[in-house]
């Protein structure tokens, strides 16, 4: 694909003998809300995990911006531009959500060690450009209200939109998200829905989920990708990969 803003290339993992992921490559395009697919098994957190540089492929390449994701380190994935949130939330609950959130955006400072412990001027700067931009982030999720409150005393739903936030304030490109959906209530749901859309026209942001919820994801998604067994079966609109025989088969074992 022209200009794909992520290229997925013959991406091969092998655990000892097992085959986690075998020759799978999709393109996405920038602004697109991808969503990965497949049963339990399939081999989707292996390739977020490749996307992420916690693993290493075997076999193939993955270009983010048309430069060899493996160029970079797996410490400076964020500042390249890609953010990511977990299936299990890795937050922490004694820490305000502002703090949390400002967390996130530390991978775009330039300060070291020393020039912190010392609290220079240029230190105090950045700290207030991040705080401003924080706060920006935490406005967009409608997390005001709980800014100053611990993680620890939020509910599920709110703790995941903190996580969310925390991801967006590292100014991501492409954004990787793990089950977001995932423990959600119907109202939730249809709230994160919105917010998905809302937060890729506005931040122009590219997003690529792996996610359960076959609703969420056939409405939220310009483009889904299926995975059976470590392999691509089906890339394309969700309406034809919804029809598609082999993503049928995968899901319900039977023909369409």
């Amino acid at each position: 694909m022209p200009n794909a803003l992520l290229q997925v290339q013959n991406i091969t993992v092998r655990f000892g003998g097992i085959t986690a992921l075998d020759g799978v490559s999709f393109d996405v395009a920038p602004g697109t809300i991808a969503g990965l697919i497949g049963p339990n098994g399939a081999g989707k957190t292996t390739l977020f995990n490749c996307l992420s540089r916690l693993y290493t492929f075997s076999e193939g390449h993955i270009l983010f911006e048309g430069t060899p994701l493996t160029a970079t380190p797996p410490h400076g994935i964020a500042a390249l531009g890609i953010g990511r949130t977990f299936q299990n939330l890795a937050l922490f609950r004694t820490m305000s959500v502002r703090h949390n959130v400002m967390l996130g955006g530390h991978s775009r400072t330039s300060s070291g060690f020393l020039s912190n412990a010392l609290r220079l001027p240029h230190v105090r700067r950045e700290e207030q450009r991040l705080g401003l931009h924080a706060d920006q982030v935490i406005a967009l999720l409608d997390l005001q209200s709980v800014s100053e409150t611990p993680v620890a005393d939020l509910p599920f739903g709110t703790a995941k939109r903190v996580e969310l936030a925390r991801a967006l304030v590292s100014q991501p490109k492409l954004l990787l998200l793990d089950e977001p959906a995932g423990g959600l209530n119907h109202e939730e749901v249809e709230g994160l829905l919105l917010l998905l859309r809302r937060i890729r026209d506005e931040l122009k942001l590219t997003i690529l989920l792996v996610e359960h919820h076959m609703n969420l994801v056939m409405r939220v998604s310009d483009q889904v990708i299926a995975l059976d067994f470590g392999r691509k079966i089906a890339d394309g609109t969700p309406a034809d990969v919804q029809a598609n025989a082999d993503v049928i088969r995968a899901y319900l074992g039977v023909e369409a």
